[in-house]
């Protein structure tokens, strides 16, 4: 960061990149017009680097990455430009960080389909994208396997509340149910 002082005492701060690039030289005259451009400028230079160290920390989707930058009190021609940016050095794609997200938590959690899906959109993935990706990576038989997981040794009655709780979709906690009737040893009527 750069601190440029004016003639009338005051003074304004913008991106050390900016400063180098604009070649300003001291004693140069800066129109307010020009004053705000090299801010404008300047703001697009922090939107980006902060966009950066946001995706070295972690996958984004354009819409959680969007977020994060306003949060932080960028503009919104800052945030803009630093979410293309980063489309196009191909650091963001929401395919791949859906698919990625989808892929880790069906391996390493006992949630459902439903789960997922809201998951995926509360970290800004497009419904279109959410929908396509858990079809592939959260089939059916897939959803089936980690229910039953969950189920195995308990009640029907706890089955049903658990399922429910962990965004399991009708079907399949009414498969689990049919699969506990037919295991079940007969009832004997003493």
């Amino acid at each position: 960061m750069v601190r440029i002082h004016l003639s009338d005492g005051s003074f304004f701060i913008i991106a050390a990149e900016v400063f180098a690039r604009e070649g300003i030289a001291a004693g140069a005259r800066l129109e307010e017009s020009r004053i705000a451009a090299l801010e404008a400028s300047s703001q697009n230079v922090l939107a980006r680097e902060s966009a950066l160290r946001l995706l070295s920390r972690a996958g984004q989707t354009r819409r959680g990455l969007a977020r994060k930058l306003r949060s932080r009190g960028f503009p919104v021609d800052a945030v803009r430009a630093a979410v293309n940016r980063m489309t196009e050095l191909g650091y963001l794609d929401d395919q791949v960080f859906a698919e990625n997200w989808a892929r880790y938590r069906v391996s390493t959690r006992r949630e459902g389909w439903k789960s997922l899906y809201r998951g995926l959109l509360r970290n800004g993935v497009p419904r279109k994208i959410a929908e396509q990706v858990l079809g592939e990576v959260c089939t059916d038989e897939v959803e089936l396997e980690r229910a039953r997981l969950l189920a195995r040794g308990l009640p029907p009655k706890v089955v049903v509340g658990r399922l429910t709780a962990r965004g399991f979709r009708s079907r399949t906690i009414a498969r689990i149910l049919s699969e506990m009737r037919k295991e079940a040893p007969p009832e004997t009527g003493d």
